[in-house]
């Protein structure tokens, strides 16, 4: 009996940690995609000094 509650929680662990991965990887790939096509800081720095200088 104590040899299947210790398989038991061992696989609960297992299936916790998949899903907090799971769910960080969801997370930085929203982040990704909602970045993706929008300008990076050092662009954007570029061209706010080019407007000002010219």
């Amino acid at each position: 009996m104590e040899t299947f509650v210790t398989v038991l929680v061992i696989l609960a662990m297992i299936a916790l940690g998949v899903l907090l991965i799971h769910l960080a990887n969801r997370q930085r790939g929203d982040r990704i995609a909602a970045f993706h096509r929008g300008r990076s800081w050092a662009t954007a720095w570029a061209r706010g000094t080019r407007k000002e200088v010219g």
